[in-house]
C-alpha cells in the first residue's frame, strides 16, 4: 500500500533523485518510530505520501532554495522534515516541546543528512532564531498561531500555514486582534484546505 502511495505521489510531483533519497530516509525513520511513539495514526500511514508529504510539498512553491525556516510544533516532521529534505541549501529549525517527538526528529535529520536542527521547547518560550519563513501544519487555530509566529512575522518573515476546512472562520477570528496581509491558495491535495500566506503582521485593529 505504501509503495503504491509513494508511486502516486511521484507521478504527481517533480522530485529530484537526491530529494527522493532524503525523503525515503525520513519516511523510513518515521516507519520505525511510529510503532513506539504514536507519531502518526495507523489509518494515516497508507496515505503518508499522497496526503502528508504531498500536502507539505506544496509549500516549496513559495520557498527559495536557501530559505531559513522556523517550523512551529513540528511533531512528526510535517512540514519541517519535508522542507529540509527538499531545500538542502537552506536550514529548518524545528520547535517541538515533546521529548519523544524531538528524539524522532533528530533521528530523521541524522538519517537523511538534513540541514536542520531541533529545539525542544514550548513555542512561546523560544528565544530569538533568525528566519525568513515561519511554517506550521495542524498546530493551532490561526489566532493562536499568529500569537506564536508574531516574533518572526513582525520582523518581516513570511508565514506559510497549512490550514484545514475552517480556515475562513479562523481568518475572521484572527482579524479581530491582528492586522495582516494574506493570500489564500487552495490546496492541491483535495478537500477544502488552503495554504495561508501571511505577511505584514501588526497588533490591533485600526
Amino acid at each position: 500500500m505504501v509503495n503504491q502511495d509513494r508511486a502516486a505521489f511521484l507521478a504527481a510531483e517533480d522530485v529530484s533523485r537526491e530529494t527522493l533519497e532524503r525523503l525515503d530516509r525520513v519516511i523510513d525513520t518515521l516507519d520505525v518510530w511510529r510503532k513506539r511513539s504514536n507519531l502518526i495514526g495507523p489509518r494515516e500511514w497508507p496515505v503518508i505520501w499522497t496526503r502528508h508529504v504531498a500536502d507539505c510539498f506544496q509549500l516549496l512553491d513559495h520557498l527559495p532554495e536557501d530559505a531559513r525556516v522556523v517550523d512551529l510544533g513540528s511533531g512528526a516532521g510535517f512540514p519541517g522534515l519535508i522542507i529540509a529534505a527538499a531545500r538542502p541549501e537552506g536550514h529548518v529549525t524545528m520547535i517541538e516541546s515533546v521529548g519523544k517527538k524531538c528524539a524522532f526528529l533528530r533521528a530523521a535529520i541524522e538519517s537523511a543528512g538534513l540541514s536542520a536542527s531541533v529545539r525542544q521547547d514550548r513555542v512561546e518560550s523560544v528565544g530569538p532564531i533568525s528566519a525568513d519563513y515561519v511554517t506550521a501544519r495542524a498546530f493551532a487555530p490561526l489566532p493562536k498561531l499568529l500569537d506564536y509566529a508574531a516574533p518572526w512575522l513582525k520582523q518581516g518573515a513570511t508565514g506559510l500555514f497549512l490550514k484545514g476546512e475552517r480556515w475562513k472562520e479562523e481568518l475572521t477570528e484572527a482579524s479581530q486582534t491582528w492586522n495582516f496581509a494574506y493570500e489564500a491558495i487552495p490546496s492541491r491535495v483535495g478537500g477544502s484546505g488552503t495554504i495561508l500566506i501571511v505577511r505584514e503582521l501588526r497588533s490591533g485593529r485600526h
